[in-house]
Protein backbone atom coordinates (compact mmCIF):
# COMPACT_ATOMS: atom_id res chain seq x y z
CA UNK A 1 0.00 0.00 0.00
CA UNK A 2 1.52 3.75 -0.85
CA UNK A 3 1.32 5.64 2.38
CA UNK A 4 5.05 7.88 1.98
CA UNK A 5 4.75 11.47 1.43
CA UNK A 6 8.10 12.44 0.58
CA UNK A 7 10.10 15.78 -0.03
CA UNK A 8 13.73 15.55 -1.91
CA UNK A 9 15.36 18.85 -0.42
CA UNK A 10 18.15 19.21 -3.29
CA UNK A 11 21.38 21.47 -2.04
CA UNK A 12 24.85 21.93 -3.34
CA UNK A 13 27.18 23.05 -0.51
CA UNK A 14 30.49 23.50 0.01
CA UNK A 15 31.41 24.14 4.15
CA UNK A 16 30.94 21.56 6.80
CA UNK A 17 27.47 23.72 7.78
CA UNK A 18 24.29 24.72 6.10
CA UNK A 19 23.03 28.11 5.38
CA UNK A 20 20.76 29.80 7.38
CA UNK A 21 18.18 29.79 4.69
CA UNK A 22 18.41 26.36 3.84
CA UNK A 23 17.96 25.40 7.78
CA UNK A 24 15.20 28.04 7.69
CA UNK A 25 13.30 25.97 4.89
CA UNK A 26 14.28 21.83 6.14
CA UNK A 27 13.07 22.75 9.91
CA UNK A 28 10.09 23.90 8.43
CA UNK A 29 9.40 21.36 5.92
CA UNK A 30 10.23 18.88 8.64
CA UNK A 31 7.20 20.04 10.57
CA UNK A 32 4.85 19.17 7.46
CA UNK A 33 3.63 15.30 7.26
CA UNK A 34 6.18 14.47 4.76
CA UNK A 35 9.50 12.79 5.15
CA UNK A 36 11.95 15.15 4.46
CA UNK A 37 15.42 13.90 2.68
CA UNK A 38 17.83 16.16 2.19
CA UNK A 39 20.63 15.64 -0.68
CA UNK A 40 23.68 17.10 -0.73
CA UNK A 41 26.98 16.63 -2.60
CA UNK A 42 29.59 14.54 -0.16
CA UNK A 43 31.53 16.07 2.23
CA UNK A 44 32.35 16.27 5.99
CA UNK A 45 29.43 17.71 8.10
CA UNK A 46 29.55 19.08 11.45
CA UNK A 47 28.36 17.37 14.59
CA UNK A 48 26.06 20.54 15.15
CA UNK A 49 24.44 19.94 11.38
CA UNK A 50 23.97 16.57 11.56
CA UNK A 51 22.51 16.82 14.96
CA UNK A 52 20.19 19.48 13.70
CA UNK A 53 18.94 16.89 10.80
CA UNK A 54 18.96 14.27 13.51
CA UNK A 55 16.42 16.03 15.56
CA UNK A 56 13.84 16.50 12.72
CA UNK A 57 14.31 13.13 11.72
CA UNK A 58 15.68 14.55 8.23
CA UNK A 59 17.06 11.98 6.23
CA UNK A 60 20.79 12.48 5.17
CA UNK A 61 21.79 11.23 1.31
CA UNK A 62 25.27 12.06 0.44
CA UNK A 63 26.24 11.87 -3.20
CA UNK A 64 28.83 13.10 -5.90
CA UNK A 65 28.93 16.60 -7.09
CA UNK A 66 27.26 16.27 -10.89
CA UNK A 67 23.96 16.43 -12.32
CA UNK A 68 22.84 18.89 -10.61
CA UNK A 69 19.66 18.34 -8.50
CA UNK A 70 18.42 16.51 -11.20
CA UNK A 71 20.92 14.29 -11.04
CA UNK A 72 21.07 13.75 -7.33
CA UNK A 73 17.32 13.15 -6.82
CA UNK A 74 17.86 10.40 -10.10
CA UNK A 75 20.72 8.98 -7.66
CA UNK A 76 18.64 8.68 -4.93
CA UNK A 77 15.61 7.13 -6.58
CA UNK A 78 17.18 5.24 -8.18
CA UNK A 79 18.67 3.60 -5.04
CA UNK A 80 15.05 3.40 -3.90
CA UNK A 81 13.26 1.40 -7.12
CA UNK A 82 16.63 -1.06 -6.66
CA UNK A 83 15.93 -1.16 -2.69
CA UNK A 84 19.27 -0.56 -1.91
CA UNK A 85 17.89 2.57 0.26
CA UNK A 86 17.00 2.08 3.67
CA UNK A 87 14.79 5.18 3.50
CA UNK A 88 11.63 3.19 1.40
CA UNK A 89 10.71 1.58 -1.78
CA UNK A 90 9.68 3.64 -4.42
CA UNK A 91 6.41 2.20 -5.06
CA UNK A 92 5.21 3.22 -1.84
CA UNK A 93 5.62 6.69 -2.56
CA UNK A 94 2.05 8.61 -3.23
CA UNK A 95 3.15 11.99 -2.91
CA UNK A 96 6.84 13.66 -3.91
CA UNK A 97 7.79 17.30 -3.69
CA UNK A 98 10.98 18.15 -5.32
CA UNK A 99 12.55 21.29 -4.13
CA UNK A 100 16.12 23.08 -4.69
CA UNK A 101 17.97 25.21 -3.17
CA UNK A 102 18.18 27.58 -6.11
CA UNK A 103 15.01 29.54 -3.95
CA UNK A 104 15.41 30.88 -1.21
CA UNK A 105 12.31 30.58 1.21
CA UNK A 106 11.77 33.68 3.58
CA UNK A 107 8.64 33.03 4.55
CA UNK A 108 7.22 29.59 6.18
CA UNK A 109 4.49 29.12 3.53
CA UNK A 110 5.51 25.44 3.01
CA UNK A 111 2.14 24.16 4.70
CA UNK A 112 0.24 26.24 2.10
CA UNK A 113 1.84 25.66 -1.12
CA UNK A 114 1.28 21.61 -0.33
CA UNK A 115 -2.26 21.79 0.37
CA UNK A 116 -2.54 24.41 -2.59
CA UNK A 117 -1.39 21.85 -4.66
CA UNK A 118 -3.02 18.95 -2.98
CA UNK A 119 -6.47 20.82 -3.46
CA UNK A 120 -5.31 20.99 -7.29
CA UNK A 121 -7.59 19.46 -10.13
CA UNK A 122 -3.59 18.77 -11.49
CA UNK A 123 -1.24 16.09 -11.21
CA UNK A 124 1.96 17.59 -11.27
CA UNK A 125 1.84 21.24 -9.88
CA UNK A 126 4.89 23.78 -9.94
CA UNK A 127 5.34 27.13 -8.29
CA UNK A 128 5.59 28.79 -11.18
CA UNK A 129 5.72 28.14 -14.89
CA UNK A 130 7.85 29.45 -17.70
CA UNK A 131 7.14 29.88 -21.44
CA UNK A 132 10.52 30.20 -22.35
CA UNK A 133 11.19 27.77 -25.12
CA UNK A 134 8.08 25.87 -24.38
CA UNK A 135 5.43 26.10 -21.71
CA UNK A 136 6.79 24.19 -18.41
CA UNK A 137 6.86 23.92 -14.69
CA UNK A 138 9.74 25.18 -12.92
CA UNK A 139 11.96 22.36 -11.15
CA UNK A 140 12.33 24.33 -7.84
CA UNK A 141 9.02 23.23 -6.79
CA UNK A 142 7.23 20.15 -8.19
CA UNK A 143 4.68 18.37 -6.04
CA UNK A 144 4.30 15.43 -7.65
CA UNK A 145 0.94 13.13 -7.30
CA UNK A 146 0.47 9.51 -8.44
CA UNK A 147 -0.75 10.10 -11.99
CA UNK A 148 2.61 11.92 -12.41
CA UNK A 149 4.95 9.79 -10.66
CA UNK A 150 5.48 7.51 -13.36
CA UNK A 151 6.05 9.38 -16.25
CA UNK A 152 8.63 11.24 -13.79
CA UNK A 153 10.08 8.39 -12.95
CA UNK A 154 10.29 7.09 -16.64
CA UNK A 155 11.67 10.43 -17.76
CA UNK A 156 14.19 10.71 -15.07
CA UNK A 157 15.76 7.72 -15.04
CA UNK A 158 15.35 7.31 -18.40
CA UNK A 159 17.60 10.45 -19.73
CA UNK A 160 21.16 10.45 -18.98
CA UNK A 161 22.56 12.33 -16.01
CA UNK A 162 23.98 16.49 -17.69
CA UNK A 163 27.20 18.06 -16.60
CA UNK A 164 26.21 21.15 -18.35
CA UNK A 165 23.29 23.36 -16.41
CA UNK A 166 21.73 24.36 -19.88
CA UNK A 167 21.98 20.88 -20.90
CA UNK A 168 19.85 19.84 -17.35
CA UNK A 169 17.42 22.70 -18.14
CA UNK A 170 16.34 21.91 -21.90
CA UNK A 171 16.72 17.92 -21.83
CA UNK A 172 15.09 17.12 -18.28
CA UNK A 173 13.51 20.13 -16.59
CA UNK A 174 11.76 21.17 -20.16
CA UNK A 175 12.05 18.01 -21.41
CA UNK A 176 9.93 16.81 -18.47
CA UNK A 177 6.95 19.06 -20.29
CA UNK A 178 6.80 16.50 -22.84
CA UNK A 179 7.05 13.16 -20.85
CA UNK A 180 4.07 14.96 -18.97
CA UNK A 181 2.18 15.97 -22.31
CA UNK A 182 2.59 12.26 -24.15
CA UNK A 183 1.32 10.67 -20.67
CA UNK A 184 -1.88 12.99 -20.30
CA UNK A 185 -0.27 14.21 -16.84
CA UNK A 186 -2.29 17.72 -16.34
CA UNK A 187 0.05 20.12 -14.77
CA UNK A 188 -0.80 23.08 -12.78
CA UNK A 189 1.00 26.03 -10.73
CA UNK A 190 0.44 27.98 -7.82
CA UNK A 191 2.17 31.96 -8.90
CA UNK A 192 1.69 33.47 -12.07
CA UNK A 193 3.86 34.98 -14.02
CA UNK A 194 5.24 36.40 -17.31
CA UNK A 195 6.60 34.26 -20.00
CA UNK A 196 9.67 34.59 -17.92
CA UNK A 197 9.26 33.85 -14.48
CA UNK A 198 12.60 34.97 -13.38
CA UNK A 199 11.58 38.67 -14.31
CA UNK A 200 8.46 38.48 -12.08
CA UNK A 201 10.12 38.66 -8.70
CA UNK A 202 9.64 42.50 -8.82
CA UNK A 203 5.72 41.61 -8.33
CA UNK A 204 5.73 38.80 -6.13
CA UNK A 205 7.94 39.89 -3.50
CA UNK A 206 5.67 42.62 -2.44
CA UNK A 207 2.86 40.75 -2.81
CA UNK A 208 4.16 38.42 -0.19
CA UNK A 209 4.72 35.15 -2.15
CA UNK A 210 7.89 34.81 0.17
CA UNK A 211 10.30 32.89 -1.54
CA UNK A 212 12.88 34.87 -4.32
CA UNK A 213 15.51 33.20 -6.57
CA UNK A 214 18.65 32.91 -5.58
CA UNK A 215 20.37 34.24 -8.65
CA UNK A 216 18.78 37.48 -8.34
CA UNK A 217 20.29 38.51 -4.70
CA UNK A 218 23.74 37.09 -5.57
CA UNK A 219 23.56 38.97 -8.99
CA UNK A 220 24.79 35.57 -10.29
CA UNK A 221 24.57 35.68 -13.94
CA UNK A 222 26.40 34.90 -16.95
CA UNK A 223 26.94 37.55 -19.68
CA UNK A 224 24.80 35.51 -21.40
CA UNK A 225 21.97 35.78 -19.05
CA UNK A 226 22.49 39.13 -18.99
CA UNK A 227 22.22 39.82 -22.25
CA UNK A 228 18.68 37.96 -21.87
CA UNK A 229 17.44 40.71 -19.32
CA UNK A 230 18.65 43.31 -22.18
CA UNK A 231 16.77 41.68 -24.99
CA UNK A 232 13.05 41.49 -23.23
CA UNK A 233 13.84 45.52 -22.12
CA UNK A 234 14.36 44.21 -18.74
CA UNK A 235 17.68 45.68 -17.12
CA UNK A 236 15.52 47.52 -14.88
CA UNK A 237 14.91 44.16 -13.44
CA UNK A 238 18.53 42.19 -13.24
CA UNK A 239 19.36 45.48 -11.31
CA UNK A 240 16.56 45.66 -8.78
CA UNK A 241 17.65 45.45 -5.02
CA UNK A 242 16.13 42.20 -3.78
CA UNK A 243 17.24 42.74 -0.63
CA UNK A 244 16.01 45.65 0.15
CA UNK A 245 12.86 45.10 -1.23
CA UNK A 246 13.04 41.83 1.26
CA UNK A 247 13.07 43.49 3.96
CA UNK A 248 10.25 45.96 3.02
CA UNK A 249 7.89 42.89 2.43
CA UNK A 250 8.91 41.45 5.60
CA UNK A 251 9.89 37.94 6.91
CA UNK A 252 9.08 35.64 8.99
CA UNK A 253 10.35 36.39 12.60
CA UNK A 254 12.52 33.12 12.58
CA UNK A 255 14.52 33.90 9.27
CA UNK A 256 17.41 35.80 10.21
CA UNK A 257 18.39 39.26 7.13
CA UNK A 258 21.87 38.13 7.69
CA UNK A 259 20.84 34.76 6.00
CA UNK A 260 19.65 36.48 2.57
CA UNK A 261 22.54 35.84 0.49
CA UNK A 262 24.77 38.58 -0.68
CA UNK A 263 25.79 39.67 -4.22
CA UNK A 264 28.84 38.16 -5.21
CA UNK A 265 30.15 41.22 -7.68
CA UNK A 266 30.70 44.39 -5.89
CA UNK A 267 28.71 47.70 -6.21
CA UNK A 268 31.28 48.84 -8.49
CA UNK A 269 31.31 45.97 -10.87
CA UNK A 270 27.11 46.55 -10.66
CA UNK A 271 27.48 50.09 -11.59
CA UNK A 272 30.09 49.35 -14.47
CA UNK A 273 27.55 46.63 -16.33
CA UNK A 274 24.76 49.22 -16.03
CA UNK A 275 26.41 51.28 -18.57
CA UNK A 276 26.34 49.02 -21.02
CA UNK A 277 23.19 47.55 -20.36
CA UNK A 278 20.86 50.30 -20.77
CA UNK A 279 22.08 51.60 -23.91
CA UNK A 280 22.62 48.23 -25.10
CA UNK A 281 18.67 47.67 -24.19
CA UNK A 282 17.21 50.64 -26.77
CA UNK A 283 19.33 49.00 -29.35
CA UNK A 284 19.72 45.52 -29.05
CA UNK A 285 16.12 44.30 -28.05
CA UNK A 286 14.32 45.97 -31.24
CA UNK A 287 17.19 44.89 -33.23
CA UNK A 288 16.43 41.06 -31.76
CA UNK A 289 12.50 41.45 -32.47
CA UNK A 290 13.17 42.38 -35.86
CA UNK A 291 15.54 39.18 -36.34
CA UNK A 292 13.08 37.23 -35.00
CA UNK A 293 10.49 38.66 -37.09
CA UNK A 294 13.08 38.29 -40.13
CA UNK A 295 13.49 34.72 -39.05
CA UNK A 296 10.12 33.66 -38.65
CA UNK A 297 8.96 34.58 -42.68
CA UNK A 298 12.29 33.26 -43.96
CA UNK A 299 10.91 30.01 -41.88
CA UNK A 300 7.43 30.52 -43.40
CA UNK A 301 8.78 30.11 -47.34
Amino acid sequence: MQNDKVILYASYQTGETLPGYVQFALQHLSETSFRVVLLTNRRHLSPETLAFLEERNIFLYLTDNHGFDFGMWRRFLKELASGQSKFVTLNRISRLVLINDSIVYYRNRFQEFLDRAEASDADAIGLTQSEEYRRHLQSFFLYLKPEALGAFYMHLLETPEQEKYYDVVHRLEIGMANAFEEAEVKTGFLFSTGEISVLSFKDLIPQGAGFVKRKLLQHRFSLKEKLSFVRHEATDILNTNYHEMIIKAGMDKDFKEEWLPKPIEGSIHQAADSLWEKPLEKFAAPLYETFLKAKGKFLKK
